[in-house]
């Protein structure tokens, strides 16, 4: 993995933690285990890496609703 994925990945699981009240590990954890590290992020690291923290975080607790991470 570049350097600069890693760096992304810790600022978008950073900042959904804080605006979900959730612990960094919680949220990486459900990143990780319904695909969206793998399957989203990663594959949209250049269009994602414009976007600004709110629509990131936005966009990214949707997914990760849809995918049912927090059912």
């Amino acid at each position: 993995m570049k350097k600069e994925h890693l760096a992304f990945i810790t600022f978008c699981v950073g900042s959904l933690a804080d605006a979900l009240h959730k612990s960094a590990s919680q949220v990486f954890r459900a990143m990780r285990s319904t695909g969206v590290l793998s399957d989203y992020i990663l594959p949209c690291y250049d269009t994602l890496h414009t976007f600004s923290k709110e629509y990131l975080v936005e966009e990214l607790s949707e997914v990760l609703e849809e995918k049912g991470a927090w059912a």
